[in-house]
């Protein structure tokens, strides 16, 4: 399990000593992971794939941007399907996910895409492209949640996040930096960068990239009564600053936060430490929607938040003018 290590984030003297002792690792890991891409057969699937993903390891808001858009290719007249890993989920698929099934079967990502629309779990993209294509609902657009690295897949369309605030960090590859692979190579064939998070930042500083710019805010859907309450966060993100941030621009009274590593499971003995910590200092537990999945018997004591992403009336309108010229609706809508 991941937890962020800081020194990928810091300009100091002792997080450039660590970097700079890993960095031969990270020569290796761009060579593996270059020699691991020209080795692989690109599959190019009878459907669009709208692929959402990241350079850095951890979070930046792919989860939550698949599932905005996803609504904006309904609102189109698409009939998308969500697309993912499973990510520590033991079906290695391709399957479609079904009430039956538990984070520990097909991941916590998966499930909340499982509660927007149909999603199809499958580790090797190419099999889960042609589960789709056989699919009886005749999907025409694959949402690919986390899929930049992939190669199995070709991608019509691609989305490149990136957390205002964290950046592309040290702009290291693995492990001396947060990068899973280098900034040069990651760029290529990206159709817009996505900015997430609600932090005030230079928009400048990604225009040298020569890409379009989609810049998005969070904002909370779902919420209990927080007036008058005091407030324990916990999450295992793999940016949970961004999730304290974010409760803290909508208001919340956070006393105190607890964080787990990224895709935690959570057991029986955190949880009862959890309530008994939030107890005794009189306060509120509250957590995300991700972890929330993953906590037996619900938990009537843990109130859950749910985050979205949302753009400016004329950012959505953009992104739905390129989508129709970039998926061809004519083509690809319902009616056909």
């Amino acid at each position: 399990m991941l937890i962020t290590p800081k020194f990928w984030y810091e300009d100091n003297i002792n997080s450039k000593i660590k970097s700079i002792i890993l960095f031969p690792l990270s020569i290796l890991w761009i060579l593996f992971t270059r020699f691991k891409s020209s080795y692989t057969k690109i599959y190019k699937s009878k459907l669009k794939v709208v692929c959402i993903g990241n350079l850095t390891v951890g979070g930046t808001g792919k989860t939550p941007y698949a599932i905005y858009t996803y609504k904006i290719l309904r609102e189109l007249g698409y009939n998308p399907v969500f697309l993912t890993r499973g990510y520590k989920g033991t079906h290695k698929g391709p399957i479609e996910v079904n009430k039956s099934h538990t984070f520990k079967d097909i991941g916590d990502e998966a499930l909340l895409l499982s509660k927007i629309g149909t999603t199809i779990v499958s580790k090797n993209r190419c099999l889960g492209a042609k589960f789709i294509e056989k699919h009886k609902k005749k999907f025409n657009v694959i949402i690919m949640d986390d899929g930049l690295q992939n190669s199995q897949l070709n991608h019509d369309i691609r989305f490149l996040l990136i957390d205002k605030n964290l950046k592309f960090g040290n702009k290291l590859c693995l492990p001396a930096g947060p990068l899973r692979q280098t900034i040069k190579l990651g760029i290529k064939g990206i159709d817009r960068i996505v900015l997430t998070g609600n932090n005030k930042v230079n928009i400048d500083l990604f225009k040298t990239y020569n890409i379009p710019i989609i810049e998005t805010k969070t904002k909370v859907t779902k919420s209990p009564k927080i007036q008058n309450k005091k407030f324990f966060a916990f999450c295992g993100l793999g940016n949970p600053d961004k999730f304290y941030q974010t409760l803290n621009e909508n208001g919340y009274d956070i006393s105190f936060t607890k964080s787990f590593p990224d895709h935690y499971n959570y057991n029986y003995q955190d949880i009862n430490k959890l309530i008994l910590t939030a107890t005794n200092q009189n306060l509120e537990l509250i957590t995300t929607e991700k972890d929330y999945v993953k906590i037996n018997n619900k938990n009537k004591l843990i109130h859950v938040v749910s985050i979205e992403i949302d753009l400016s009336v004329e950012d959505k309108s953009r992104l739905k003018l390129f989508f129709t010229e970039k998926l061809n609706a004519k083509s690809f809508h319902l009616s056909h």
